[in-house]
C-alpha cells in the first residue's frame, strides 16, 4: 500500500478582523482579542510541525478585506516561512473576504506556498514516495461568486488521492449568502477523496463517505462564534480518512447557564466567584454570555439596574487580570417549581401532558428516526432503561416549566 498522507485542514483565519462594538472594553483585554487570530495562527503552525504534516490547506478568508493591514500580511508571511522551514508545503485559496487580495498588496511568498490564482478550478499535484496527491481549488474575484463552482472539479487522474478545497456555501443554507454553491451529492459525485470547505464558521462534517468538512474558524470573534475554534488533522490513504479536531483559540467565546441557590447577595457573588475560578481552569480567557436561574423566591437580580452593577462589580475583578472571564451579558429566570400529583389531577393542558407522558412507557418512539441515523448510532450506543427514563423526566420538566412561565396549568 501507497504511504498515507498527514495535512491539517484549516479556514477563515480572518487575521487582524476589526472586532467592531468590542472597543468599550478595558484596553489590556480589546488587546488580547485583537491578537488572537494571531495567536491562533501561531499556534496552528507550531501544531503542524509537532505532527510533521506534509502540508497546510488553506481554505479562503485569509485576510478581512476592509480591515486587512500590514501586520496581518507581515504575520502570515512569518507562518508560511516557518512552516518552509520544516519543509511543510502551503495550499492556498482566497474567498469572499479577502478576494482579489494578492493584486491589490502585491503579496509575495514563500517557495513552499502555492497559490489558487485563477478564479477557475486548477490543480497542484504534491508527491510523497510512490504517493501523488492532486489538490484542487480556484480563488474569489468579487465578493459574491454565485456560479455552481463544484462543476468545475475534475479528476486529474485515476490514480493517487483527490482534494477539493471550496470555500462555499450548501445550496440549502439558508442561514448564510449563497456564495460557489453545491449539494452534498454533488461532492460524493466526483469521486474525491476528500473536500476541504471554507466559509462556514461553524464546525460541521457534512459527509463521512467521502469526508466533506468545514473546521470552522481557528478563532471565535463575537457571541454568535462560541465554542472551540481550529483545525483538523487529517491522515488520508487509499482506505479511507482519520480525523483529530484540534483547539486553537487564545480567546473563549461562551454562552453558559448557571443555578445559583445564594439568597444573600454576598452568597451570589461567592457563587458567581467560584465558578469563574473553575471556567479558568480550562480556559485562560473567556468572554461569557450567561443565563441565571434563581430560586423561584428570591428577587435578587431581577432588576435590571442591580444585574447591571453586579456584572460591573464582577467584571471589576478582571480588568488587571492576564486571565481573565469578561461578563458580556446576563440573563435571569426564577427556577419554577411543582407539585407533580397536584399537576397531573388537574383537568388543565399540564395534567393532561403529565398523564400522557406517564401512558407511554417507550418514549423510544418519540426518535427512532434520531435512533436509527448511521451518524448518530456510529457515536452514540442504544439509550439504557436508565437513560430513557431520564430523557422521559428531563423533557416534562422542560415542558412543564415552560408552560408555568407562560400561566398554563
Amino acid at each position: 500500500m501507497k504511504q498515507s498522507i498527514r495535512f491539517i485542514h484549516c479556514a477563515d483565519l480572518h487575521l487582524d478582523s476589526p472586532y467592531r462594538g468590542l472597543k468599550h472594553l478595558p484596553n489590556h483585554i480589546f488587546q488580547d482579542i485583537k491578537e488572537s487570530t494571531f495567536i491562533a495562527l501561531d499556534r496552528l503552525v507550531q501544531f503542524a510541525i509537532d505532527e510533521r504534516v506534509d502540508f497546510v490547506l488553506f481554505a479562503g478568508d485569509i485576510f478581512d478585506q476592509q480591515s486587512a493591514t500590514l501586520k496581518s500580511y507581515i504575520q502570515f508571511h512569518r507562518a508560511l516561512e516557518k512552516l518552509n522551514e520544516f519543509n511543510i508545503q502551503a495550499y492556498i485559496s482566497f474567498g469572499n473576504h479577502d478576494y482579489g487580495i494578492q493584486s491589490k498588496t502585491n503579496l509575495t511568498f514563500p517557495s513552499n506556498t502555492h497559490l489558487f490564482k485563477s478564479d477557475d478550478v486548477t490543480h497542484f499535484r504534491f508527491e510523497k514516495g510512490e504517493q501523488k496527491v492532486y489538490i484542487y481549488s480556484f480563488s474569489y474575484d468579487k465578493q459574491a461568486v454565485t456560479e455552481r463552482k463544484i462543476d468545475q472539479y475534475v479528476r486529474e487522474s485515476n490514480d493517487g488521492l483527490h482534494i477539493g478545497m471550496l470555500h462555499g456555501s450548501l445550496q440549502s443554507d439558508t442561514d448564510h449568502y449563497q456564495y460557489a454553491p453545491f449539494l452534498i451529492d454533488d461532492l460524493k459525485n466526483k469521486r474525491f477523496d476528500y473536500w476541504a470547505l471554507g466559509h462556514i464558521h461553524k464546525r460541521m462534517i457534512l459527509s463521512e463517505e467521502p469526508y466533506a468538512v468545514y473546521p470552522g474558524n481557528i478563532q471565535g470573534r463575537h457571541m454568535k462564534e462560541t465554542g472551540e475554534k481550529g483545525c483538523y488533522l487529517v491522515e488520508l490513504s487509499e482506505v479511507g480518512a482519520h480525523l483529530d479536531f484540534q483547539p486553537l483559540q487564545y480567546i473563549l467565546f461562551k454562552k453558559d447557564e448557571l443555578y445559583l441557590q445564594g439568597k444573600t447577595l454576598n452568597d451570589v457573588i461567592y457563587e458567581f466567584e467560584q465558578y469563574k475560578e473553575q471556567l479558568k481552569k480550562t480556559q485562560s480567557k473567556i468572554m461569557l454570555r450567561l443565563h441565571v436561574s434563581l430560586d423561584e423566591d428570591n428577587d435578587m437580580l431581577f432588576e435590571e439596574n442591580k444585574r447591571d452593577e453586579l456584572i460591573q462589580l464582577l467584571n471589576d475583578d478582571e480588568e488587571d487580570e492576564s486571565n481573565w472571564v469578561w461578563i458580556e451579558n446576563m440573563t435571569v429566570e426564577r427556577q419554577i417549581t411543582y407539585d407533580r400529583e397536584r399537576l397531573k389531577q388537574s383537568s388543565h393542558f399540564t395534567g393532561e401532558m403529565i398523564r400522557t407522558i406517564d401512558q407511554k412507557d417507550d418514549v423510544t418512539v418519540y426518535f427512532n428516526e434520531l435512533l436509527n441515523h448511521r451518524l448518530f448510532r456510529k457515536y452514540i450506543d442504544d439509550p439504557g432503561e436508565e437513560e430513557l427514563d431520564e430523557i422521559k423526566s428531563e423533557a416534562e420538566k422542560l415542558v412543564v416549566k415552560k408552560l408555568l412561565q407562560g400561566g398554563l396549568e
